[in-house]
Protein backbone atom coordinates (compact mmCIF):
# COMPACT_ATOMS: atom_id res chain seq x y z
CA UNK A 1 0.00 0.00 0.00
CA UNK A 2 1.24 3.49 0.74
CA UNK A 3 4.19 4.21 3.00
CA UNK A 4 5.04 7.62 4.34
CA UNK A 5 8.42 8.78 5.46
CA UNK A 6 8.29 11.00 8.52
CA UNK A 7 11.16 13.47 8.89
CA UNK A 8 13.22 13.40 12.05
CA UNK A 9 15.49 16.21 13.14
CA UNK A 10 18.90 15.60 14.61
CA UNK A 11 21.01 18.15 16.43
CA UNK A 12 23.24 20.10 14.05
CA UNK A 13 22.32 17.93 11.07
CA UNK A 14 19.98 18.05 8.12
CA UNK A 15 16.46 16.68 8.14
CA UNK A 16 16.47 12.93 7.44
CA UNK A 17 13.70 10.47 6.72
CA UNK A 18 14.19 7.48 8.96
CA UNK A 19 10.76 6.03 9.79
CA UNK A 20 8.30 4.50 7.37
CA UNK A 21 4.61 4.47 8.36
CA UNK A 22 1.91 2.39 6.74
CA UNK A 23 -1.26 4.22 5.62
CA UNK A 24 -3.39 1.71 7.53
CA UNK A 25 -1.53 2.54 10.73
CA UNK A 26 -1.99 6.27 10.21
CA UNK A 27 -5.73 5.83 9.58
CA UNK A 28 -6.12 3.55 12.63
CA UNK A 29 -4.28 5.97 14.91
CA UNK A 30 -6.30 8.92 13.53
CA UNK A 31 -9.63 7.16 14.06
CA UNK A 32 -8.55 6.07 17.54
CA UNK A 33 -7.54 9.62 18.42
CA UNK A 34 -10.95 10.93 17.31
CA UNK A 35 -12.67 8.20 19.37
CA UNK A 36 -10.55 9.07 22.42
CA UNK A 37 -11.35 12.79 22.13
CA UNK A 38 -15.06 12.04 21.64
CA UNK A 39 -15.11 9.83 24.74
CA UNK A 40 -13.34 12.50 26.79
CA UNK A 41 -15.80 15.16 25.62
CA UNK A 42 -18.78 12.92 26.40
CA UNK A 43 -17.50 12.15 29.89
CA UNK A 44 -16.80 15.85 30.43
CA UNK A 45 -20.33 16.80 29.41
CA UNK A 46 -21.80 14.12 31.67
CA UNK A 47 -19.80 15.48 34.61
CA UNK A 48 -20.70 19.07 33.72
CA UNK A 49 -24.39 18.14 33.47
CA UNK A 50 -24.19 16.40 36.84
CA UNK A 51 -22.63 19.48 38.45
CA UNK A 52 -25.30 21.71 36.86
CA UNK A 53 -28.00 19.33 38.12
CA UNK A 54 -26.63 19.35 41.66
CA UNK A 55 -26.34 23.14 41.67
CA UNK A 56 -29.76 23.72 40.08
CA UNK A 57 -31.63 23.67 43.37
CA UNK A 58 -34.59 21.93 41.74
CA UNK A 59 -35.49 24.90 39.53
CA UNK A 60 -36.97 23.78 36.20
CA UNK A 61 -35.13 26.41 34.16
CA UNK A 62 -31.80 25.03 35.47
CA UNK A 63 -32.66 21.34 35.64
CA UNK A 64 -33.67 21.01 31.99
CA UNK A 65 -30.29 22.12 30.50
CA UNK A 66 -28.47 19.83 32.94
CA UNK A 67 -30.57 16.81 31.98
CA UNK A 68 -30.18 17.66 28.27
CA UNK A 69 -26.39 17.84 28.66
CA UNK A 70 -26.30 14.38 30.21
CA UNK A 71 -28.79 12.98 27.68
CA UNK A 72 -26.88 14.23 24.63
CA UNK A 73 -23.56 13.01 26.03
CA UNK A 74 -25.00 9.52 26.52
CA UNK A 75 -26.42 9.62 22.98
CA UNK A 76 -22.95 10.60 21.76
CA UNK A 77 -21.39 7.61 23.54
CA UNK A 78 -23.98 5.30 21.96
CA UNK A 79 -23.21 6.74 18.50
CA UNK A 80 -19.48 6.22 19.06
CA UNK A 81 -20.01 2.58 20.03
CA UNK A 82 -22.34 1.91 17.10
CA UNK A 83 -19.97 3.54 14.63
CA UNK A 84 -17.01 1.49 15.88
CA UNK A 85 -19.02 -1.73 15.57
CA UNK A 86 -20.93 -1.14 12.33
CA UNK A 87 -18.89 1.15 10.07
CA UNK A 88 -16.02 -1.31 9.40
CA UNK A 89 -18.55 -3.89 8.15
CA UNK A 90 -20.25 -1.22 6.03
CA UNK A 91 -16.94 -0.32 4.35
CA UNK A 92 -16.16 -4.01 3.85
CA UNK A 93 -19.48 -4.45 2.02
CA UNK A 94 -18.38 -1.63 -0.28
CA UNK A 95 -15.17 -3.58 -0.96
CA UNK A 96 -12.65 -1.48 0.97
CA UNK A 97 -11.56 -4.25 3.42
CA UNK A 98 -11.01 -1.93 6.38
CA UNK A 99 -11.96 -4.45 9.08
CA UNK A 100 -8.40 -5.79 9.03
CA UNK A 101 -7.07 -2.57 10.58
CA UNK A 102 -10.22 -0.79 11.84
CA UNK A 103 -11.74 -3.65 13.82
CA UNK A 104 -13.25 -2.76 17.20
CA UNK A 105 -10.47 -4.63 19.02
CA UNK A 106 -7.74 -2.81 17.05
CA UNK A 107 -9.35 0.57 17.75
CA UNK A 108 -9.83 -0.25 21.45
CA UNK A 109 -6.20 -1.36 21.79
CA UNK A 110 -4.93 1.75 20.01
CA UNK A 111 -7.17 4.05 22.11
CA UNK A 112 -5.83 2.40 25.25
CA UNK A 113 -2.23 2.86 24.07
CA UNK A 114 -2.86 6.48 23.06
CA UNK A 115 -4.46 7.25 26.41
CA UNK A 116 -1.48 5.68 28.13
CA UNK A 117 0.94 7.75 26.06
CA UNK A 118 -1.00 11.00 26.51
CA UNK A 119 -2.12 10.84 30.13
CA UNK A 120 0.28 8.51 31.89
CA UNK A 121 3.40 8.98 29.72
CA UNK A 122 4.13 5.26 29.66
CA UNK A 123 7.29 4.31 27.88
CA UNK A 124 6.33 0.83 26.73
CA UNK A 125 4.09 -0.43 23.97
CA UNK A 126 3.84 0.35 20.31
CA UNK A 127 1.02 2.04 18.47
CA UNK A 128 2.10 1.36 14.93
CA UNK A 129 2.35 -2.21 13.64
CA UNK A 130 5.80 -1.47 12.23
CA UNK A 131 7.09 -1.34 15.80
CA UNK A 132 7.59 2.42 15.92
CA UNK A 133 7.02 3.96 19.33
CA UNK A 134 5.81 7.48 19.95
Amino acid sequence: MFDFLIPTAHAASALTYSESYNLHDIIRVGVSLVVLIAWLCAVGFILWGWVMLVLSGGKDDKVKPAINSIRYAVIGIIIIIISILILPQFWDVLGLNVSSYLSPSAIATTVQELAGKIFWASSGGTILSSGTQF
